[in-house]
């Protein structure tokens, strides 16, 4: 349930920040490095890695580069 309100809340930011669903999720499936080379969905599959995309969420919320 955690992961899945998470996932919920960077897609919507995401949306917000890139303006529509086709390029949040190809950003949301897309590696980073700031994660590490690992995609903000691989994040998500490992418990941990919530706490980061929360960050990536609060940061595509004030409108940061992600």
């Amino acid at each position: 349930m955690i992961r899945e309100n998470a996932r919920q809340r960077l897609l919507e930011a995401a949306i917000g920040y890139f303006g529509n669903k086709e390029a949040a999720e190809k950003w949301i499936n897309s590696p980073h490095m700031g994660l590490e080379g690992m995609t903000p969905q691989e994040m998500l599959d490992t418990g941990p890695g919530v706490e980061q995309i929360m960050d990536l969420v609060h940061q595509l919320e004030q409108g940061d580069t992600p």
